[in-house]
């Protein structure tokens, strides 16, 4: 789901506060140092071609509206690079009157104002709606590299490229002191290739009609299901994108082929499924290959920054099997079905795995589109903060996802096994009160909830008052109220809900237990248990 713009441009301008450098040295010298500099420079000095640069190095400042802007572009392509063989490609609007063009063909963005004011370093608000603009063309191809981006105002032009590391640019440049470097500029952009141009070169287009493909192992192709699972809709971060992929171009999908842009060492993830799958895991997500791209430092080779930057690496991680979001459950049966063999999974990544998940949420549960009697029909995915248990730190960290988290994880236990079932619970709570098929996150499904929900007190950034309320909301009384809060489509499983609360929170000397048993046929007593009261729900819904 795509953010409220005004919570897109408030990221955006954090985001850029801390990881936007401004005059970077050596940028256009970089700029001009690559491969298409020199057909430029011969296309710009041909005698023949002498007074075509001169009409457009002057009529570019005089145009007035779009019609005449794309007639200039038109006679720039046909008269001035047309030897080059070389399209042109750049994106540009007039003066913003221009609706956006922000699409998937786009691979550079521009933007051209006849105006009288020249490009300010200081006006932030103006350079917050061309980067706005630049991000939404990035994000409408998230699987790229990096885009380039420039902006043309009263004969100053800045050059800008934006990755998932921020965005930098050439400074404000007088092109009165050079008359032919828009020119130089816009002709260098219309001949970038695809890697100059920072489009994914691990995707490649498999022909008219068959879309793109990535090559698994080098040999097998994976076609690109062209309806993304997963897009950012954000500048810097992970910039995670997920596709559906199949062995051909017309059967179905059957795998997930995930990029990232993740900071530091090989991506936890991608250890733990590995783990996971030489230790025999059974319901968790199936590693099939994982390799590193390309990082931010090499696209940055040869400049210079004024400040340190958060260095990224693009990872590429294939995995199966393909599912759809827990919340896009088809009926209550089926749900009971993916939450039991979800409980199965967890019980195999901890017993069998010797791995804890810690962050069991809604958004990282799915549905197992194709299983049998030997697979589970709930998969767990997103091991980020997922732990191996033989390399367990001394202290650990609290993490998990707001409104999922463990009591014992908000009072700053250590994670067991207990917490990943409790996380699990909640889940169950969260989808039978709000029954949300649209959105993953808590505060999301808090906004269709009313303000006296108890949950809304189940997602705060102070952890001591979550806490609290969760003790309050599963004790015996306060649970009574969480129950009441239940839909109507899952008023049914009440008894179920109460069974699992019995078995989570039992009652110890007076209130609700919270810790976690250790000995042996406690733990297996938990998941057995949790085990057979969805079963029996199953089947009394099938009565």
């Amino acid at each position: 789901m795509e953010m409220p713009a005004e919570l897109a441009l408030q990221r955006l301008k954090n985001d850029l506060k801390e990881n936007c450098c401004r005059g970077v040295s050596d940028f256009l010298r970089s700029f001009n140092d690559q491969d298409w500099s020199a057909t430029v420079q011969n296309i710009l000095h041909r005698p023949e071609a002498a007074d075509v640069v001169q009409k457009l190095t002057a009529s570019l400042w005089d145009l007035r509206h779009s019609d005449a802007l794309d007639e200039w572009l038109a006679t720039f392509q046909t008269e001035a690079i047309s030897t080059s063989n070389s399209s042109y490609h750049a994106c540009i609007y007039l003066d913003s009157r221009r609706p956006s063009a922000a699409t998937g063909s786009t691979r550079v963005d521009g933007e051209y104002h006849q105006a009288a004011e020249p490009i300010s370093s200081t006006d932030d608000d103006d350079f917050l709606r061309f980067a706005s603009r630049a991000v939404r063309t990035l994000n409408a191809q998230p699987a790229r590299y990096f885009l380039h981006a420039f902006l043309l105002r009263a004969k100053t032009l800045e050059l800008w490229v934006f990755d998932r590391s921020g965005a930098y640019s050439s400074g404000v440049l007088d092109t009165t002191a050079d008359p032919n470097l828009s020119l130089r500029v816009l002709a260098g952009y219309g001949m970038m290739n695809d890697q100059n141009a920072g489009m994914n070169l691990c995707i490649k287009t498999a022909g008219p009609g068959d879309g793109n493909y990535i090559l698994l192992n080098g040999i097998s192709k994976l076609f690109l299901n062209p309806k993304l699972i997963a897009a950012p809709h954000y500048l810097v971060g992970l910039g995670t994108v997920c596709f559906a992929a199949s062995a051909s171009a017309v059967t179905e999908p059957t795998v997930v082929v995930k990029f990232s842009w993740r900071i530091g060492a090989l991506p936890v993830e991608f250890l733990m499924l590995q783990r996971a799958r030489d230790r025999n895991v059974w319901g968790a997500l199936r590693l099939l290959e994982c390799r590193d791209l390309i990082n931010v430092a090499d696209l940055r080779q040869g400049l210079h920054f004024s400040k340190p930057y958060v260095n990224r690496t693009l990872s590429c991680v294939i995995t199966e099997p393909l599912g759809r979001p827990i919340r896009q459950f088809a009926s209550l049966s089926e749900l009971l079905e993916v939450l039991r063999d979800l409980v199965r999974a967890l019980k195999s990544l901890y017993l069998t795995g010797n791995i804890l998940h810690r962050d069991i949420a809604i958004k990282n549960l799915i549905i197992a589109t194709k299983f049998d009697g030997d697979t589970s029909k709930g998969i767990l995915i997103n091991f980020d903060l997922a732990l191996d248990l033989d390399e367990a730190p001394a202290v650990q960290q609290m993490v998990g996802s707001d409104g999922f988290m463990a009591i014992g994880i908000l009072s700053g236990h250590p994670h067991t096994y207990r917490h990943d079932l409790e996380s699990l619970f909640y889940v169950f709570l969260w989808l039978a009160i709000g029954n949300d098929r649209e959105h993953d996150h808590a505060h999301e499904i808090l906004q269709s909830l009313p303000k006296k929900s108890r949950l809304w007190r189940w997602c705060s950034m102070d952890f001591n008052d979550v806490r609290e309320a969760k003790v309050a909301d599963m004790s015996l009384d306060g649970f009574e109220d969480i129950l009441e809060e239940f839909s109507a489509t899952f008023a049914p499983l009440r008894g179920l809900a109460k069974e699992l609360h019995r078995l989570i929170f039992p009652i110890r000397d007076g209130g609700i237990f919270t810790k976690t048993e250790t000995d042996q046929s406690g733990v297996e007593g938990l998941y057995q248990g949790m085990i057979d009261a969805f079963n029996h729900a199953i089947l009394a819904l099938k009565d």
